[in-house]
């Protein structure tokens, strides 16, 4: 069977497309499929860079440093954050696929697909994170979609406040997409498939938190 990759389709057509998926033996359209995420999650997180969203480890330092250097770290910001977002999409697509591909044995071309769906839920999620961010300065900590708001009345860390802004309703979304394909395709017990599924995101979620957390001040 050849399996037509639409990202979309897939996303609100699981049941048929994963069926689909599931059974396909050749694959058109995936590394264009591919092609075009990380283009548009490279321009989406150059906008995001240079309209200054989450730029407050830059802002942070206006007090202490003149104007031509504020505006050389708001352009290493932006450079930064548009590097990100080429790298990010390889990330999620074929780390995942490959940890995936070792532990529960399926075609490895079938969870880079899967995680095409997943990562254009991240897009979709990262869009709404901008509109927000534009219209009424929210940021991500504080976004009505995660648990980051929940965690700021419990604690005053960061660190903490930064993590739980990753849990957020499109992150469930994609975990379920992928414990639907997964436990269909896989020979492996659903208990297995959910705790291997969940290692992944968390680590991918302390990751992030991390990797947000660092302050440009102490880079450059």
């Amino acid at each position: 069977m050849i399996y037509r990759v639409q990202l979309i389709k897939g996303l609100f057509r699981p049941n048929d497309r994963f069926y689909q998926l599931d059974h396909a033996e050749q694959f058109k359209g995936l590394w264009s499929r591919i092609s075009l995420l990380i283009i548009m999650s490279t321009a989406l997180y150059f906008l995001s860079g240079l309209l200054g969203i989450q730029s407050e480890s830059v802002s942070a330092h206006l007090a202490n440093i003149n104007n031509a250097e504020f505006q050389g770290q708001k352009m290493w910001f932006m450079i930064g954050s548009t590097i990100w977002g080429f790298l990010y999409p390889l990330i999620i697509l074929f780390l995942p696929a490959l940890l995936f591909w070792i532990f529960l044995e399926i075609d490895f071309r079938k969870l880079v697909v899967l995680q095409s769906f997943v990562y254009v839920i991240y897009l979709i999620e990262f869009c709404l994170l901008i509109l927000l961010n534009m219209t009424l300065a929210i940021p991500r900590d504080s976004s009505p979609f995660s648990l980051g708001v929940l965690a700021q009345y419990a604690t005053k860390n960061e660190l903490v406040t930064s993590f739980f802004s990753f849990i957020t309703l499109f992150q469930i979304w994609a975990i379920s997409l992928q414990y639907k394909f997964l436990t269909q395709s896989s020979a492996k017990s659903p208990r297995f498939v959910l705790l291997l599924i969940l290692a992944v995101t968390l680590a991918l979620w302390l990751f992030s938190t991390l990797f947000t957390s660092i302050q440009v001040g102490r880079l450059f």
